[in-house]
């Protein structure tokens, strides 16, 4: 049996309610027993909440394969509040289920089908024409039963009793209690034999917390409790959680009970329900101290809080469940309830219920709990046996017991056949037709039609291909124009234009680690489209997979490791490509904060990638030497290879624009011989020798001129200073920040030479950009510029300004006379030919 799960109530606002811990606990515990007994279970999430993807998918890793969890693609504005999303909402429904249609589940559980009002969360029951066999989780039917209260507003009741209407078509509804289900059989006219109780139950971190006393003190003494107290955990504050009358009540106790104990109510209230609380208690006479609204309770406290209390109280009116009780007596305290719906059930101890609507009622068993030692006692005892019968993975025993006897399927289900294909012409028209027969009341903008189509486009690739994930992370957050953003901008437009047959290729990024999204509003601006797309939504990912960290970004790790653990485990081949290890070979040149960003970046690869894609030779050679010194744990064996960046600035999507400073900066170059360094102002870089140098021969009336370009990088604030107040600069010391290509490709034009003067380089691409034009090449002695310019440049060593200045001279010297190699003839690649070798080293050809 193909389960399909849809787990978006663990996403929307109800994750921070009792629905969403039920959702999530249940689906766990249900994809457990589903491959136990050889069921197929995919996971079905919304983009809409990006941020609680990450989660999910570990809570999930290794129990569902990586690949069998899924983010549908989502138009955004669909919460049914407003009334101008309703065509979006009827459309949301419309992708979401030929989204799971085309999944081909024999049965798909919906976690809770009444989300959507608040937020952009999206559930239906046979919305479309897929009629898609359906289980439904039933939780109460609380509205329904008290319309006075919860659907006096128009708009909330047309959208209740729409999602009604669905729920009574749904084959099989999952009730949480007894009370939930007979409730459905009798209000709803529904068959006996489609509603079936299946409980609930709580997490099993929720038991007894032991403290010291002063831990507990401490604990306390944060929520202003001062000595022994009553606590009631609400779960929400509407009306039925009847605290007026539990206030009333705690006002009737003795005032020598009062005066030794207080009444603590614990959950998040907004400020008019505490203010409303506050003046309650006073209206009955308490005083403030009575009372304490702790606010906000993490779990962790909220479980010291249920163990310390000397009684736990839940007067509510109506739940179809009653978790906050049941998680109190998990954890030891003695519970008191209202006898009212699910509660007793929960509670199972007929002496321990009260009348909720009696506040004497309820006075009394207080009254009696707190005096009486013996029956408080008794009531420890029992909570903590009445708690173990509940568990999660019996509930999702019943669950799939009722699946497999409703839809007829043990065991793993055969593989089907694909379904047709359809376009997304195909599907627009009929999403289209659909929505229209519903008549929603405001007609599609072309926006909306087009955010459609584009979350038609994600959902639904061309059968059989693979994913080429492309990380430009950098790229997306802060294009630094740096030589690495150029080389990614390169590779991606190739990549983008000359797609690898058999692949989508899907550029992507991560914020901060959280994660991998499509990088799709950023693509679409990067290929000049101002056509509406679907969200950046985390990425869906399966074995045959390709992902490549074009860009470099070791300052998102170790954040990002879990996701790389995730795609691995899914069977996806990760490759990252690697432009120097200076940071970690020579530290003096970079931050202490940028080597130790290196070192975890280094230990991830080694943890995940099946191949490191060095820029050169060199640079695979000190990778090689690091990872003989830095051996993989445990030892696996990762592939090491080395490609040649390419150097047309015309296929590099070149930036333009020209300052005003232009015609007389190329004028100035043109007049007399003219040096280009080309690179960001840092350490390595050689620019601090190069000043040096030109100082010398500047003294000595030199008429040459040094031009650097580049942006102010890392470590540099000495020498930056020294650039802004040099007497030459403007005159023969000319400094470009952070030009556009257009203006950087009328520079070489203007240059005598290229001065590539970096102590360390991954590769060296002026040297190739140099050539392209001609412009003859002056060199420090690196093995990777020689790698890249061979005999086609002139090289130089020693780290002396008078070294530097020599070479200088003697070049210039040389280049008269004829004498000095021109690079008009050194080989290099085009970013096509470029982008191929680096498809062949992660084993695609084009």
């Amino acid at each position: 049996m193909r389960l399909v799960i849809d787990l978006q109530a663990g996403q929307s606002e109800s994750r921070f309610r009792g629905i969403g811990r039920y959702s999530t606990s249940l689906a766990l515990a249900m994809a457990r027993e589903a491959v136990k007994r050889r069921h197929d279970v995919r996971i079905v999430l919304s983009d809409q909440f990006p941020e609680t993807v990450p989660d999910f998918r570990r809570a999930f890793e290794g129990i569902v394969g990586q690949e069998r969890i899924t983010v549908v693609a989502q138009p955004t504005g669909a919460a049914e509040m407003v009334p101008a999303n309703a065509w979006r909402a009827r459309a949301a429904e419309q992708v979401m289920e030929q989204y799971i249609e085309s999944l081909q589940p024999d049965v798909v559980h919906v976690a809770s089908l009444f989300e959507g009002w608040l937020d952009d969360a999206v559930t239906s029951v046979h919305a479309s024409t897929s009629k898609l066999p359906t289980a439904v989780t039933l939780y109460d039917l609380i509205p329904f039963m008290r319309p006075e209260i919860y659907l006096a507003d128009p708009g909330y009741r047309a959208y209740y009793q729409r999602k009604l209407e669905q729920l009574k078509r749904a084959d099989l509804l999952l009730a949480i209690s007894s009370y939930s289900r007979q409730e459905a059989i009798g209000e709803l006219k529904l068959p006996a034999a489609r509603v079936v109780d299946i409980s609930a139950a709580i997490d099993e971190s929720f038991m007894p917390q032991h403290f010291e006393p002063e831990a507990a003190a401490n604990l306390k003494a944060k929520y202003g409790i001062k000595g022994e107290f009553t606590l009631y955990v609400p779960g929400g504050f509407d009306p039925r959680k009847n605290f007026e009358a539990l206030i009333e009540a705690w006002s009737k106790l003795p005032a020598r009970l009062r005066k030794t104990h207080q009444l603590v109510i614990g959950s998040k209230a907004p400020d008019g329900i505490r203010e409303h609380l506050a003046a309650t208690a006073k209206r009955f006479g308490l005083r403030p101290a009575d009372l304490i609204l702790t606010g906000y309770v993490p779990d962790a406290e909220l479980m010291g809080l249920y163990s310390l209390c000397k009684l736990y109280v839940f007067p509510s009116l109506h739940e179809g469940f009653g978790l906050p009780a049941l998680e109190a007596m998990a954890c030891g305290a003695p519970v008191i309830a209202s006898n009212a719906t699910s509660i007793p059930e929960v509670v199972g101890r007929q002496d321990a219920l009260f009348d909720p609507k009696s506040a004497d009622s309820m006075a009394a068993l207080m009254e009696k709990a707190l005096t009486d030692k013996a029956f408080l006692e008794s009531l420890k005892n029992h909570s903590r046996a009445q708690a173990a019968k509940f568990s999660w993975a019996n509930s999702a025993q019943v669950a799939l017991d009722a699946m497999e006897q409703k839809f007829g399927h043990k065991g793993r289900a055969p593989a089907k056949p694909a379904l047709p294909s359809r376009s997304v012409k195909q599907r627009m028209a009929m999403l289209t037709r659909a929505v229209d027969k519903l008549k929603p009341p405001v007609a599609p903008t072309p926006q909306d039609l087009a955010i459609v189509a584009s979350c038609f486009a994600a959902n639904h690739r061309v059968a059989g291909k693979r994913q080429l994930f492309v990380d430009v992370s950098e790229l997306v957050n802060r294009d630094a124009k740096s030589g690495i953003q150029r080389v990614v901008r390169s590779i991606l437009m190739q990549l983008l234009t000359r797609t690898p047959e058999g692949f989508d290729v899907v550029p992507v990024y991560s914020a901060a680690g959280d994660g991998l999204r499509h990088a799709r509003a950023f693509t679409a601006r990067f290929m000049g489209s101002d056509q509406a797309v679907a969200s950046d939504a985390p990425i869906n990912f399966g074995k045959g997979d390709i992902y490549v960290g074009l860009d470099l970004t070791a300052h998102l790790f170790p954040a990002l490791n879990p996701t790389l653990s995730q795609m691995k485990s899914a069977g996806v081949k990760i490759h990252f490509v690697v432009y120097d290890l200076t940071p970690l070979l020579n530290a003096k040149w970079h931050s202490k904060g940028m080597t130790i960003a290196f070192t975890g970046w280094m230990d991830s690869l080694t943890r995940y990638a099946d191949g490191l894609l060095c820029i050169s030779d060199a640079v695979a050679t000190d990778v090689k030497r690091w990872l003989k010194m830095h051996p993989p744990k445990p030892a696996r064996t990762i592939k090491v290879s080395w490609f040649h960046l390419g150097a047309d600035i015309a296929s590099s999507v070149p930036t333009a624009g020209l300052p005003d400073s232009a015609g007389a900066v190329l004028a100035a170059l043109k007049a007399a011989p003219s040096f280009l360094m080309v690179g960001t102002v840092e350490p390595r870089k050689g620019y601090g020798q190069a000043i040096d140098a030109f100082d010398v021969l500047w003294r000595k009336g030199e008429a040459v001129n040094l031009v650097i370009v580049g942006k102010a990088g890392w470590n540099v604030d000495e020498l930056v200073d020294r650039l802004r107040k040099h007497p030459q600069l403007g005159k023969r010391l000319h400094w470009l920040e952070g030009i556009s290509d257009e203006f950087l490709e009328k520079v070489y034009g203007q240059n005598t030479a290229l001065l590539a003067a970096s102590q360390a380089e991954g590769f060296g691409l002026p040297l190739i950009e140099a050539a392209q034009k001609g412009l003859p090449i002056l060199a420090r002695d690196l093995p990777v510029f020689r790698e890249v310019a061979g005999k086609h440049a002139v090289y130089f060593k020693g780290e002396g300004a008078t070294t530097l200045a020599r070479a200088i001279r003697g070049w210039i010297d040389d280049h008269a006379k004829g004498k000095a190699p021109g690079s008009s003839k050194m080989p290099w690649l085009t970013w096509a030919q470029s982008t191929a070798k680096l498809l062949q080293r992660v084993g695609v050809s084009k």
